[in-house]
C-alpha cells in the first residue's frame, strides 16, 4: 500500500476504532462512552505513529522528528499557540470582560469542576492530543511527502472534517432528526475544514506536534467567534470595543502566523 492512500486511511481507522470501542453506546456524552472512545482514539495514536514511521523511514532517518514527535523547542511550542490564539480570541474575552464572565478563568473551583468533568477531558485534553496526532502529526506529514504541503494543506483536512459526520448516528440515538443532523454536521463540516487547514499548516511549518494540539484545546474551549453578537449590545461604546478588540486581535493572530515570530524551530 502506498503511502498516499496509508495517509487518507489513517483518519479513516481513527474514526472506526473510536466506534468499534463504544459500539453499544447511546450517548456520546455519557461518561462510559466517553472513557471507551478513550482507548479507541489511544490504540487509533500507537497504530497510526507506528504505520507512519514505517512508511516515513523511506523519506527520512528519523520520523519520529518529522511527525513532530519531539520534546525539544517544547516551551516554543506550547507559547506560541497560546499567544497566537487568544489573539485570535482577544474580542471574546473582552466580550466576557463586559458581561463579567472573565472571572471563570481566574475561579480555582470552575477549573476543578472542569478536571472531574468527562466532557470537557474528552474536548480539551484528549481529543485535540489523539486527534492531532492521528490527522496531523501522522497523516498530514505522510501525505506532504507525497503531494507536496500546499496541496497536503488543502486535501488532508477533508476526512477530518469528514469523520465529524459521525455524529449523525449519535444524533439519531439522541432523538434528533435526520434532516436537522445532516444540517449541524454540515455546519461542523464547514469550519473544522478551515480549521484542519489551519492546523495542517501549523503542523507542516513547525514539525511540532504540540503547535496544533495546543491551538485546536483553544479553539475547542472558545468555539467560534461571536463577532454576530456584537450587534446585540445596546451600548454604542461597548460594540466599538468589541468591534476593536475583535479587529486588533485578529491583526496579531495574521502578523504572528505570517512572519513566524516565536514559532518553534524545525
Amino acid at each position: 500500500m502506498g503511502a498516499g492512500l496509508v495517509s487518507a486511511c489513517l483518519p479513516v481507522s481513527y474514526v472506526l476504532l473510536v466506534h468499534l470501542f463504544d459500539r453499544d453506546g447511546t450517548d456520546r456524552n455519557d461518561s462510559i462512552s466517553i472513557k471507551r472512545r478513550f482507548k479507541g482514539a489511544l490504540l487509533s495514536n500507537v497504530f497510526s505513529i507506528a504505520v507512519t514511521a514505517y512508511y516515513l523511514l523511506e523519506y527520512t532517518t528519523t520520523p519520529f522528528h518529522e511527525m513532530g514527535l519531539r520534546l525539544d523547542h517544547w516551551k516554543e511550542a506550547l507559547i506560541y499557540p497560546f499567544i497566537l490564539m487568544n489573539a485570535f480570541y482577544l474580542g471574546q474575552f473582552v466580550m466576557m470582560h463586559i458581561d463579567k464572565t472573565l472571572w471563570h478563568y481566574f475561579d480555582y473551583y470552575e477549573w476543578k469542576m472542569c478536571f472531574n468533568n468527562w466532557v470537557w477531558r474528552r474536548d480539551i485534553v484528549v481529543g485535540p492530543i489523539t486527534e492531532e496526532i492521528v490527522f496531523r502529526a501522522c497523516s498530514s506529514t505522510l501525505m506532504a511527502h507525497v503531494c507536496g504541503p500546499s496541496v497536503t494543506c488543502l486535501l488532508n483536512p477533508i476526512p477530518f472534517a469528514a469523520s465529524h459526520f459521525h455524529h449523525i448516528w449519535d444524533d439519531q440515538r439522541r432523538g434528533h432528526s435526520l434532516a436537522h443532523s445532516i444540517l449541524q454536521r454540515g455546519f461542523q463540516f464547514c469550519y473544522t475544514y478551515l480549521f484542519g487547514v489551519f492546523a495542517t499548516y501549523l503542523q507542516l511549518t513547525t514539525r511540532h506536534a504540540l503547535v496544533p494540539i495546543v491551538a485546536h484545546a483553544i479553539c475547542n474551549a472558545q468555539g467560534l467567534p461571536l463577532w454576530l453578537e456584537i450587534a446585540n449590545y445596546p451600548k454604542r461604546r461597548d460594540r466599538l470595543t468589541l468591534y476593536s478588540a475583535y479587529s486588533a486581535g485578529f491583526s496579531v493572530f495574521v502578523y504572528l502566523l505570517y512572519t513566524k515570530h516565536g514559532m518553534p524551530a524545525r
